[in-house]
């Protein structure tokens, strides 16, 4: 019987989903939910700035077959999709994989992580536009997109706990930065080497400080901005079918030209196709797009590497579904709701 283990601030989690955290289980989306939700109400509650999108608002935009469905979306998220949401972290799913795509506004850049060797590429770049039009609506000059060198699975039934390992990587570095930035002296910018210096030596913890460590138990904040997103909505079902949800093409106004085999998929630039405005990234030689790429960079204040992530960066699988096993047994002592672990 699928029974509800746990209530967590409106995620839940139930014994199939309890499951799916086994050495070898495929991560549903419900245990996605219920990371971001604690990440989002415990880890970084006072963090406004990083917002994890939620699993069934993030499958409505990526499979919306038309202009209208991602129109409505937002109009309806407007009030969690505020200027001072800086990064947006979107766990994809396309064919039973999961991926991470990532929105950086001060870059304003879609980032896109897939742990088997660019299995959701496609998807991601079509499904970038949609979320264009949701997070930015009020924007018509476009968006840059990248596929990030991202750490490779061995197995067929990691890719959400690599989505989940990523995700908090990148979302710790960027409160390190902004916290960074506000000590920083005004008229006095850190040179780019110096920056990347710093930012290397406050990323080699795995956390900010002893008390803000993953056992931490803050009470939660109701309050909490974004907690629509992340727990609000009911979650389908993601099976081990495959599906695709692209039925009907769907006519973005935010295009991104695919790049030839031959050249390096450093940089993408997107036009909005009611201007005619090309994609500024082809034809561009390599050199030309790094550089391209480090201008960006540099305007918003971040370092060279910000969005490298590599194996030593983040946490093992294994230990990061034991680790998120116990979180749940954990906070069912907290919440009162006997967990049966007989069979797991």
């Amino acid at each position: 019987m699928d029974v509800v283990l746990l209530d967590f601030e409106n995620a839940e989690v139930r014994t199939s989903d309890f499951e799916s955290l086994k050495p070898e289980g495929w991560l549903t989306g419900e245990i996605i939910n219920f990371y971001w939700t604690f990440l989002e109400r415990r880890e970084f509650h006072s963090e406004p700035s990083v917002l994890f999108l939620g699993t069934y608002t993030a499958y409505r935009i990526s499979n919306a077959e038309s202009a209208a469905v991602t129109d409505s979306i937002s109009a309806q998220l407007s009030g969690e999709l505020g200027g001072d949401r800086q990064l947006i972290l979107i766990p994809l799913n396309h064919r039973s994989h999961w991926s991470l795509l990532v929105y950086c506004r001060p870059t304003r850049t879609f980032y896109h992580y897939d742990s088997i060797n660019r299995h959701n590429r496609s998807f991601a770049e079509r499904a970038a536009g949609r979320f264009l039009r949701v997070l930015e609506p009020r924007r018509g000059d476009g968006f840059y997109f990248k596929s990030v060198q991202t750490p490779q699975q061995n197995n067929d039934f990691d890719c959400g706990i690599y989505v989940l390992a990523i995700a908090e990587e990148l979302a710790r570095r960027y409160i390190n930065h902004l916290r960074t930035r506000v000590v920083a002296k005004p008229r006095s910018p850190i040179p780019s080497s110096e920056r990347d210096d710093v930012y290397r030596k406050l990323n080699r913890a795995r956390d900010f400080a002893p008390g803000d460590s993953h056992q931490t138990m803050r009470a939660a904040t109701v309050s909490s901005p974004g907690r629509a997103l992340a727990s609000d909505l009911l979650m389908p079902k993601f099976g081990t079918s495959s599906f695709s949800g692209f039925r009907t093409p769907f006519m973005s106004v935010y295009k991104s030209d695919f790049y030839s085999p031959t050249t390096e998929p450093t940089l993408r630039g997107g036009g909005n196709s009611r201007e005619g405005v090309c994609d500024v990234g082809t034809g561009r030689s390599r050199e030309d797009r790094l550089k391209m790429e480090s201008e960006i960079m540099e305007r918003a204040g971040l370092p060279r590497d910000f969005w490298l992530v590599t194996v030593e960066d983040i946490e093992y699988p294994h230990c990061m579904r034991r680790r998120i096993r116990a979180l749940v047994l954990e906070l069912q002592r907290q919440y009162k709701r006997p967990v049966n672990t007989r069979r797991s």
